[in-house]
């Protein structure tokens, strides 16, 4: 009877999803004593199935725009209108096309898209000083004490990696495209770059390709991308053969870090070269005037319009850096004149490409499977001219605030026109769903189909997990 029911090992369901989910040899000749139906096979059949479940991605592309310096949170949308006037501020909330969600009154065209956006309102995380601040939300881990006390700690080659370097080695993009573009310029706090940047640990393949140029100049081109006239592709072909000669000679010399980082470098560069797909995907000039006027002709939209081009064209993880290529010059970091500097520089911009950017991405349907991040590396402080980091503060201004900020998704199935978790009565810290960035790290991941707590290695060859955090339930 029993074989007339099963006539055959593959009709049996259990054996027929040990099949499916990848169960491999070992584990069938370590229950093959077992009974086809025991709880042991149905145990190891439901951990495979759900690996399995965990590694189809949901997402095929995220957008990070990093505002460097640290947005107030309590003067944009997370706003304290009925509290005392040393931490309400001088601005006043206006209501936003969802009506639960007020926004700061100078930001009127992202009041506009905020049924797109899901604001989280509990981030924290407790890196008081830039750098270290910046590493936490790029790459998802804090930094030891020794570096926490540092606000220009410098990146190095034993970094976690970028949350887009991950992806790059994961994830990659067709060969005819970079996996994982940066732009318009590499962060600095003082003289030292700022961490999280790169690929660390995951080595110089994975590092960004990076855009170092305004996309609202005029003669902006990406000139890495072409073939100079002059150069037909026989001289091309002639100048690659004599690199490698070139490269032969230099290993003799030494084996550096450096020569690696090179060959890396002409190696991306000599594959993109001759790629038509990589040129019109950063050929800004063919965007409607109209439209690149939406975005706003400065740095931040123009950067903002190239960053959904390479979205659209199929480039996996874009980060968009701005206000300013150092920290210390002009960013968000708003210690003093918080108030005119928000209303007359800082605003304006944000408001202008952010709110272009959504309404843009949905009408092309690019936010069905790409996550929007807009963040910067921590908050404000809710009480005007309050100091609790090292720096010089004064009555105008607010100083640095990790333990409780804001940050806003759009795309990727998040809800939008909702809240995310919630601050306390003053913002000082999460009251309800703590979400740090390492979390943030681990569910961007997962989104992508990637194991967040894999094996990798630094250079070294030891081990460490790809990320720390957990996977955010109820965010998408």
């Amino acid at each position: 009877m029993r074989n007339q029911r099963f006539s055959s090992r593959t009709e049996c369901p259990s054996f027929r999803q040990a099949a499916t989910c990848g169960m491999s040899r070992r584990e069938l000749l370590k229950v093959g004593g077992l009974s086809l139906l025991s709880p042991a096979l149905i145990d190891i059949v439901a951990r495979q199935a759900s690996a399995a479940v965990k590694k189809s991605a949901r997402i095929k592309s995220c957008l990070v725009l990093f505002q460097a310096g640290g947005v107030s949170q309590i003067d944009t949308v997370d706003m304290r209108p009925n509290a005392s006037d040393n931490i309400r501020g001088e601005f006043n909330p206006i209501g936003s096309k969802v009506a639960s969600m007020p926004v700061c009154e100078h930001l009127p065209m992202l009041a506009q898209q905020m049924d797109k956006i899901c604001v989280v309102r509990s981030m924290y995380h407790r890196m008081l000083c830039h750098n270290p601040a910046c590493y936490s939300m790029l790459a998802g881990r804090d930094v030891g004490e020794s570096k926490a006390v540092s606000n220009q700690t410098p990146a190095t080659q034993n970094d976690y990696p970028n949350f887009g370097s991950a992806v790059a080695k994961f994830r990659p993009a067709p060969a005819d495209l970079p996996s994982f573009v940066s732009l318009p310029f590499t962060l600095y706090n003082g003289p030292a770059k700022t961490p999280g940047q790169n690929a660390g640990m995951l080595g110089s393949h994975y590092d960004p390709f990076l855009i170092e140029k305004d996309p609202s100049g005029k003669d902006f081109r990406v000139d890495e991308l072409y073939i100079r006239e002059q150069m037909n592709q026989s001289r091309y072909r002639d100048r690659q053969s004599l690199l490698a000669t070139l490269d032969k000679q230099l290993r003799r010399i030494e084996e550096t870090h450096a020569i690696d980082q090179m060959d890396t470098y002409f190696e991306r560069a000599f594959s993109l070269l001759t790629t038509p797909r990589s040129r019109a995907a950063f050929d800004l000039s063919s965007e409607p005037a109209k439209l690149r006027a939406r975005y706003g002709n400065h740095q931040t939209g123009q950067a903002t319009l190239l960053a959904r081009r390479l979205i659209e064209a199929g480039v996996p993880f874009v980060t968009v850096y701005a206000p300013v290529d150092h920290i210390e010059a002009g960013s968000w970091d708003t210690h003093k004149n918080n108030f005119p500097m928000l209303k007359d520089t800082l605003l304006p911009p944000a408001d202008q490409s952010f709110s272009a950017l959504l309404e843009d991405m949905h009408q092309r349907g690019l936010l069905d499977e790409t996550l929007v991040v807009w963040t910067g590396e921590f908050g404000r402080t809710p009480k005007i001219g309050y100091t609790q980091s090292n720096n010089t503060n004064n009555s105008t201004g607010r100083d640095h605030h990790p333990y409780c900020y804001s940050l806003l998704l759009a795309g990727a199935g998040v809800q939008g026109g909702s809240y995310f978790g919630k601050s306390d009565k003053d913002g000082w810290y999460p009251s309800e769903n703590p979400v740090h960035p390492g979390d943030l790290g681990a569910t961007i991941y997962d989104a992508f189909g990637i194991d967040p707590h894999q094996e990798i290695r630094d250079p070294f060859g030891r081990p460490h997990r790809l990320i720390e955090g957990r996977t955010v339930p109820n965010l998408f």
